[in-house]
């Protein structure tokens, strides 16, 4: 079965949410302010490859992105579905990386109380994690195979 979507009429984007116990979110700085890295799905390229790449480039950070946090349709204004967002589980960690300091200028652990008024996607996705709600990141029913590198 095929496990990397090759074209869809919609664009999917991804989002990852990674925090710490010590309620601090890794955030990068972009056109709109601080937001969670993220990115669209290219054409032919596994969701959860694509998305950790995307981590990669932005922060530095390499994690597992098997599961989804949260997950929304987004509608243009005469309510007809232009893209799927999909925030996925950075996981948790006990506190703020001692390497940290060496984030590209363009990323931060920022605190939460700091972050304002998040999306509402965000907000589920961070109600999602302190809840330990997750639901596997699938296609066609299945585990893309990057799942288990």
């Amino acid at each position: 079965m095929r496990t990397v979507i090759a074209r869809s009429p919609i664009r999917l984007v991804f989002q990852v949410l990674a925090t710490t116990a010590t309620d601090h979110v890794l955030m990068v700085h972009g056109p709109d302010g601080w937001v969670l890295p993220g990115g669209e799905l290219p054409p032919g390229k596994c969701m959860i490859l694509a998305a950790r790449e995307a981590l990669w480039k932005a922060t530095g950070y390499e994690r597992g992105l098997t599961d989804i946090l949260a997950v929304t349709t987004d509608t243009d204004g005469e309510g007809e579905v232009n893209r799927i967002v999909y925030v996925l589980d950075g996981h948790v960690l006990p506190k703020v990386p001692a390497d940290a300091k060496q984030l590209p200028s363009s990323a931060a652990w920022m605190p939460l109380q700091e972050w304002g008024e998040a999306p509402p996607l965000a907000q589920y996705a961070v109600m999602s994690a302190g809840r330990r709600n997750r639901l596997p990141l699938l296609i066609n029913g299945d585990r893309p195979e990057s799942a288990f590198l």
